[in-house]
């Protein structure tokens, strides 16, 4: 009997010592799951990771005029440049002097990021410029947001010569305003569609109250929506009740954040 009884006590203390076991390796697998799981790739970490966003002022302006959006990507943590630009005059250039410094402000971001391509943001003529540069078929910018850029030109330019040459590619017709579309680019545009009596517009209101009263409504003072819109190629992100020189407020920030972040 104490023989039986000791052969007893081994098998329970086996099984026992087997449960422990499985349970412990349970424990451990379990473990490495999770740490696995919580571990991003460096693949996925860096397809995730927003691009670089660069900001084009346009025509008698200056990269000052970003300020708001600036704080706002760095709030979001996308990498931005405003740009300047020191090779040509930088409220008064073409589109085409604009666009050929581009191209090495574009690879020096790149350079900075570590990323391939970047997105545009272009204020006005800064969509002009933006699209020039495009013209030469690069595949270095995913998205270009273009915020009451005159795609088709803008009749205030008509027989204007203030700030040549900029505001010659800003008459209807110009060839900026032709340009082809880059096929390795997504364009998208947001447009003012303003009216004076609700106010929205701190900067040059009695100019752009002229322009507003002598422009194809609806137009934002400066440009016919018409025109912003012009493009067969592009998607509307939507408008905005500002006034031209007020369309870089947190809400059109707001209308292009899902393309910056990448969710779009």
């Amino acid at each position: 009997m104490k023989i039986k009884n000791n052969d007893k006590i081994i098998v329970v203390a086996s099984f026992i010592l087997v449960a422990l076991g499985l349970f412990v390796c349970f424990i451990s697998l379990q473990q490495i799951y999770f740490e696995v799981s919580a571990t991003p790739t460096s693949t996925n970490s860096n397809a995730t990771k927003p691009l670089p966003v660069l900001l084009i002022h346009g025509y008698l302006s200056d990269a000052s005029t970003w300020k708001k959006w600036e704080d706002l990507l760095k709030k979001d943590n996308i990498p931005v440049f405003p740009i300047t630009f020191t090779q040509s005059d930088d409220k008064c250039g073409s589109a085409a002097e604009h666009a050929k410094e581009l191209s090495s402000q574009i690879a020096n971001v790149k350079d900075q990021t570590g990323q391939n391509k970047v997105n545009i943001v272009g204020h006005s003529k800064g969509g002009l410029d933006a699209r020039m540069y495009l013209g030469n078929s690069t595949q270095d910018v995913a998205n270009l947001i273009m915020i009451g850029t005159p795609n088709a030109g803008s009749p205030l330019a008509v027989n204007n010569d203030v700030c040549a040459p900029a505001i010659y590619d800003l008459k209807p017709g110009a060839q900026v305003t032709k340009v082809k579309e880059n096929p390795n680019t997504k364009y998208y545009t947001i447009a003012g569609e303003w009216n004076p009596d609700a106010g929205n517009c701190d900067l040059l209101a009695p100019i752009q109250q002229g322009g507003y009263d002598s422009l194809p409504k609806p137009n934002d003072g400066m440009v016919p929506i018409s025109s912003v819109e012009s493009l067969e190629y592009s998607d509307s992100l939507g408008h905005s009740k500002s006034c031209h020189s007020n369309l870089l407020s947190e809400y059109e920030y707001g209308l292009a954040k899902a393309v910056l972040i990448g969710n779009r």
